[in-house]
């Protein structure tokens, strides 16, 4: 079943999650656009970001009610973003490591850690990043992302980012700044 975008941060703080990560394929006009990309929340600070974040938040239109999303505005997204504050560096912490095991581990093309306004972001209430595993409109990464090995990598990737924050959490290393 669809899980209104909003109601997906609001599941995982009902269920007292430490980690918000949603999971998603990229697409591109350009079949040979290829790899990885984490994006955290905020205001985006390239075109690339904004477009995907447009792409991404366009789901709502499977929505019984999409008006909800009438006051996600850029006001609003900065209130936000000062809002999870707190969460924000934690954010792109856990983003850094997702793309570092990617690129280290699995050997993907690093597209980088962003951020922009992805819908499904704003109401968790606890670090939270959007990870694009890769193009499906790219044959050789269809192929890949649909196999299993490639499947395996990636959750095992996505396993040790986890877990390199999990240790380095414990020990007082992202609170204390």
């Amino acid at each position: 079943r669809f899980i209104p975008l909003e109601e997906r941060g609001h599941m995982a703080n009902e269920a007292g999650a430490k980690l918000f990560i949603s999971l998603h394929v990229n697409a591109a006009r350009a079949n040979a656009a290829r790899g990885t990309e984490t994006y955290f929340l905020g205001p985006s600070k390239s075109e690339a970001a904004e477009k995907v974040m447009e792409r991404e938040n366009s789901v709502i239109k499977y929505e019984e009610n999409t008006e909800r999303y009438e006051d996600y505005d850029e006001d609003a997204l900065v209130r936000q973003t000062l809002t999870q504050s707190a969460y924000m560096r934690q954010s792109e912490r856990l983003a850094s490591l997702v793309q570092m095991q990617f690129e280290e581990r699995v050997h993907r093309h690093n597209r980088g850690v962003h951020q922009a306004g992805f819908y499904v972001l704003w109401s968790a209430s606890m670090p939270s990043v959007l990870v694009e595993l890769g193009f499906l409109t790219n044959p050789r990464e269809a192929r890949y992302l649909n196999s299993d090995q490639g499947q395996t990598y990636l959750a095992s990737a996505l396993f040790r980012a986890v877990r390199d924050y999990k240790k380095n959490y414990e020990k007082g290393i992202f609170r204390s700044e």
